[in-house]
């Protein structure tokens, strides 16, 4: 009996040991694989959102290829057009960012002599000013800890660059061969499972569809929304920061405060009145409120069905594994997991974890 027990302590032992292992390798697979993975994810989320006009076109009696071409030309055609009309303004407020940190660095540098007269100790709560004498070649080589952040997965601009080079191709590959990839997807399951297999397809196909093209919408209405107070204020470019504001904003939990920061930083620069500075936190925060409570409830459903925990632990992990890409991506990969696990008999209560109850 004793030997029994030790066996069986020994056989549980190997199998925690084997799950810890494999799910090292796996998360080390994710972070050197990175911008393949990510590549595949874009390009999957975005094929999903463009097959409904794919087989609009399919139904209309033209070939899926030839339609799947015209999607992706059409879709790339809009996108251009848009980076030329933004292309000017984007200039123009890229070159006004060293104005910015030059603002920044001269309030920080007046807090710290104010922190100063108060005592020798008040002045260790404030950072100290930046050293404004570095020299210009330094900077020009030391990434910002930003820069590191948002290219982490990628690995620099010249593979970011390649990657948004590969995802038009790999778009219209998984468009025109949706039907056998979907048969050879399927025929890879036993027989008695493909309708499950079809089935968590399926819902994580509308479910990325519903929650991209919401998200896109409830965006656009809030910038929208924003737009007339910027201007009211005389914020320079504001359909850019409106815009700005707005995508920033959809971000879950953080995405106030990141909505909030381009505009105000503007402000600053621009020596903006303190009842500005109020009115751009005030209506960017009503707006985020009223598309958290209002509009992405009505716009995005209720497919995304993840509590706070789920999606707060989500985009720590993809975060910290991905940098910006992760942190973008994190709810819809952690929400086509969760559909995995509500079709999965075994997997069922992690999905239940998941959800909001």
């Amino acid at each position: 009996m004793l030997e029994t027990n030790r066996e069986t302590r020994t056989v549980a032992t190997a199998n925690t040991s084997l799950r810890i292992i494999a799910a090292a390798i796996v998360i080390a697979a994710l972070y050197y694989a990175s911008s393949i993975l990510i590549t595949l994810i874009c390009s999957v989320f975005i094929a999903f959102v463009l097959e409904p006009p794919v087989r609009l076109m399919e139904r209309l009696r033209i070939p899926r290829w030839v339609g799947s071409l015209l999607v992706v030309v059409l879709t790339l055609a809009v996108m251009y057009v848009l980076v030329y009309l933004a292309y000017d303004h984007v200039v123009d407020f890229l070159n006004t960012i060293p104005r910015v940190v030059a603002t920044v660095q001269r309030m920080v540098a007046r807090l710290e002599v104010w922190a100063r007269s108060l005592g020798p100790g008040a002045s260790t709560l404030l950072p100290s000013a930046p050293d404004t004498s570095v020299p210009t070649v330094r900077l020009q080589q030391e990434e910002s800890p930003w820069t590191q952040f948002l290219l982490r997965g990628i690995g620099s601009v010249y593979a970011f660059t390649v990657t948004v080079a590969f995802i038009p191709f790999l778009v219209f590959f998984m468009l025109a061969s949706k039907n056998h990839i979907w048969a050879a997807t399927l025929n890879l399951f036993p027989v008695h499972r493909r309708q499950q297999t079809e089935d968590v397809i399926g819902g994580i196909t509308a479910m990325v569809r519903q929650y991209v093209l919401g998200n896109i919408l409830v965006a656009l209405i809030s910038a929208a929304m924003i737009l007339p107070v910027f201007v009211a204020v005389s914020l320079p470019y504001p359909l850019l920061l409106a815009l700005f504001a707005a995508f920033l904003s959809v971000i879950p939990y953080i995405g106030v405060a990141l909505g909030m920061l381009p505009p105000l930083l503007m402000a600053v620069a621009h020596d903006d009145s303190v009842g500005h500075l109020v009115a751009i936190a005030v209506v960017v925060f009503l707006v985020h409120f009223v598309a958290v409570n209002v509009l992405t409830p009505k716009l995005v459903g209720r497919r995304v069905k993840l509590n706070a925990l789920s999606v707060t632990l989500s985009m720590m992990f993809w975060g910290w594994l991905w940098g910006g890409p992760g942190l973008v991506l994190a709810v819809p990969i952690t929400a086509g997991l969760k559909a995995i696990c509500d079709n999965v008999q075994s997997l069922r209560p992690f999905g239940a974890w998941m959800g909001e109850g």
